[in-house]
């Protein structure tokens, strides 16, 4: 029982780190800095980040086991607001 409580807190901890990472290429001046590396569960069905940040970010999720799915509707236009890559309806 307190194996398994370890392994679900594990990767609770390593989903925190890996959405603070992601939040933190997350950054842009215009529309054109974003890009969606598309999505994956549990950070969202469309992950924004800076296009210069895009091979580090992938490399990040692809170390990540997804553990549940998404039933996404079409990505919208992408924005930059605020210094955030965002979507239009977000």
């Amino acid at each position: 029982m307190i194996l398994l409580f370890s392994i679900f807190f594990a990767c609770g901890v390593r989903e925190d780190r890996i959405q603070s990472k992601l939040d933190e290429m997350n950054y842009c001046d215009e529309a054109a800095d974003c890009v969606d590396i598309g999505g994956e569960c549990p950070f969202g069905c469309y992950i924004l980040v800076n296009q210069a940040e895009e091979s580090a970010a992938k490399a990040l999720l692809a170390r990540h086991v997804e553990t549940c799915v998404y039933d996404c509707v079409a990505p919208t236009e992408i924005l930059c607001e605020a210094g955030q890559c965002t979507m239009e309806g977000w």
